[in-house]
């Protein structure tokens, strides 16, 4: 009896054994041939190893999951990267009224670290030309919370934006003409439009409507713009008309590039192909440089990298699951923070849309991420705390992205949006696949319809915008024309680590592949030890959830030498133009996360 006891003890354990690797020999579609670790322990329906309720609900290969379950893991988010964290006297930031734009923020443009260009299309704003027209451009001073109303000939109705490597801003496209007893504007559809900043308040718009060589090659109402490694504007898609949605008989399948290059007379547009497949929801399409210099396209659900050059597309990409993410069912788009330790991995996040253009249709709740440096790209799904459509998705000054804006049903267009999302979503892109998203603490003022953000040199965010209406409306319409300016501060600027400052200069100009020594006085070492990070950054043109040319970059930094909290390093500019293309950038210098004051340079 006790050898059959024993034998049968033996024959479980090995039986135990022999179902452990089983388990341990499954693997996850996408964790290269490995189960699901247990920080990410459920292997999603897409071959994915996450922890949120998307990777380990419906459709979960348990076979492929930590320890063969599918069951979320739980960490504490106290401590990263093995140390504590800073502790904030205000964990989920905090929404504070600080002006007014008196006019419309439909478009921004942070145009010197201390002024934003806002733009709107031509309607019956508050703020008032000389002539006691309507205005529907003005100059806003971040120091004073104050606007300089500014005079333009073309109508800027959803146009798009982009600078040269100089600093100037070109503003390209628009809508029709109009005439009332309000407000006048000239037709903008092929309009191009110069800024070339300043601090004075001499700068104004530079416009020539009847010359050839300040118009497009066509009409291009909701453009986009981006700026390329050779500090060319890259000038893709559009409409030949204002509309709901587009379709063939109004399509500008086309792209161009600013400056032409030889004489407007014979210049001609460039035909794409896939501007035509991703119809109808191909307007603002969403457009990234890359390492090889080529460019990444995405519209509707589909997406390609195309080499400028040859005009030709070199990869197509799989379409993200979910269903479109592209103007009207407009999603959250942006290209995460590049790292050289990764060796400038460029991965794009797209983040809700609308599942149809229904005003009772829900937004989505999904986001996507794929990695453009994999052998087989694959969009790696997860889920938001809620759904959200016609969001906007800033980057921080510490990398991680501020999902703001929008609302949850309806689609993009003059009263078709309902149900504002009031509460911001931080996507920590170095987290695991179902850890990365927090809610911080809501705003009290719907940001509906043509509403913009953007991060400010303090490591602010700037938020304003809102009409849902065809027309300025104040009362009677379910979400008055919003002219509020609020500033978020994010919960890196109240923590219990003394605020890092740039005492040293900071170049003005910066070469790629240059070298420079910048000190940074930490405050203080006694609670935390210095841990400095060095970002990057270009704030781009902001519209209609749109952050074209939006981008970011961790620096390769050495330390030098420390003299009582003063410590100088030799940080290196990145060392090419397709990480980070020419033009208008904003220097971040990071200790445990909290930023000093940015320092705005050229990058060329």
């Amino acid at each position: 009896m006790v050898f059959i006891r024993k034998l049968g003890l033996l024959l479980a354990a090995a039986s135990i054994l022999s179902l452990t690797t089983v388990v341990d020999a499954a693997a996850c579609k996408y964790n290269d041939g490995l189960e699901c670790p247990q920080e990410t322990p459920c292997c999603s329906a897409h071959g994915h190893c996450g922890n949120s309720p998307l990777a380990c609900g419906v459709g979960c290969d348990a076979s492929g999951s930590f320890h063969g379950r599918c069951e979320r893991f739980t960490i504490d988010e106290n401590i990263y990267n093995g140390k504590p964290r800073p502790v904030p006297s205000l964990p989920k930031g905090a929404f504070k009224t600080v002006g007014l734009t008196g006019v419309a923020a439909q478009h921004i443009a942070l145009v010197t670290p201390t002024k934003m260009l806002i733009i709107d299309k031509a309607e019956n704003n508050p703020a008032k030309l000389p002539s006691g027209k309507a205005a529907y451009n003005v100059e806003y001073d971040l120091n004073t919370n104050k606007f300089r109303v500014l005079d333009v000939q073309t109508n800027t109705f959803c146009s798009g934006g982009g600078f040269l490597p100089n600093g100037t801003l070109i503003s390209a496209g628009g809508a029709e003409s109009r005439l009332s007893h309000s407000f006048t504007t000239e037709t903008g559809f092929q309009s191009l439009r110069m800024w070339n900043p300043c601090d004075d308040e001499s700068c104004h718009w530079i416009e020539s409507p009847a010359d050839r060589n300040w118009q497009m090659t066509g009409n291009r109402w909701y453009v986009s713009v981006t700026t390329m490694s050779t500090g060319e504007l890259f000038i893709l898609g559009g409409s030949n008309e204002s509309l709901a949605i587009n379709r063939y008989a109004t399509n500008n399948p086309t792209w161009e590039i600013y400056p032409k290059g030889k004489p407007a007379v014979d210049y001609q547009p460039n035909f794409m192909q896939f501007m035509v497949d991703a119809l109808p929801h191909n307007l603002y399409p969403n457009v990234y440089s890359l390492p090889d210099g080529n460019l990444y396209i995405f519209a509707n659900q589909k997406s390609i990298i195309f080499n400028v050059k040859e005009n030709k597309v070199i990869k197509q990409l799989p379409d993200i699951p979910g269903g479109p993410r592209s103007y009207p069912l407009t999603g959250s788009h942006v290209l995460l923070p590049l790292d050289p330790a990764k060796n400038y991995a460029h991965e794009i996040l797209v983040c809700g849309g609308s599942e149809a253009m229904s005003t009772r249709a829900k937004a989505l709740q999904t986001c996507g991420r794929i990695n453009l440096n994999d052998a087989d790209p694959q969009w790696e799904m997860d889920m938001m705390p809620s759904p959200r459509l016609m969001g906007d998705a800033v980057i921080l000054a510490d990398g991680k992205i501020m999902l703001l804006n929008g609302c949850k049903t309806g689609y993009a267009g003059f009263l078709r949006g309902n149900d504002p999302v009031f509460t911001p979503v931080i996507y920590d892109p170095a987290a695991s696949l179902g850890q990365r998203f927090t809610e911080w603490v809501p705003s009290n003022i719907a940001r509906m319809y043509h509403s913009v953000a953007m991060l400010l040199p303090d490591g602010s965010v700037f938020v304003t915008g809102s009409n849902q209406n065809s027309e300025v409306r104040m009362e009677n319409v379910p979400f008055p024309t919003e002219y509020r300016v609020e500033s978020f501060t994010p919960p890196y600027l109240t923590t219990d680590l003394a605020r890092p400052e740039i005492v040293s200069t900071v170049p003005e100009k910066l070469a790629y592949g240059q070298k420079f020594e910048v000190t940074i006085d930490v405050k203080a070492t006694d609670r935390y030890e210095p841990d400095m990070t060095f970002m990057l950054g270009r704030k781009g043109f902001v519209t209609h959830s749109t952050h074209m040319s939006q981008r970011m970059t961790k620096l390769v930094a050495t330390q030098v030498k420390q003299t009582g909290t003063s410590i100088t390093y030799t940080v290196e500019a990145p060392p090419n133009a397709n990480l980070m293309p020419p033009g208008p950038h904003y220097f971040h210098a990071l200790n445990n996360g909290v930023p000093t004051h940015a320092e705005h340079l050229l990058l060329n």
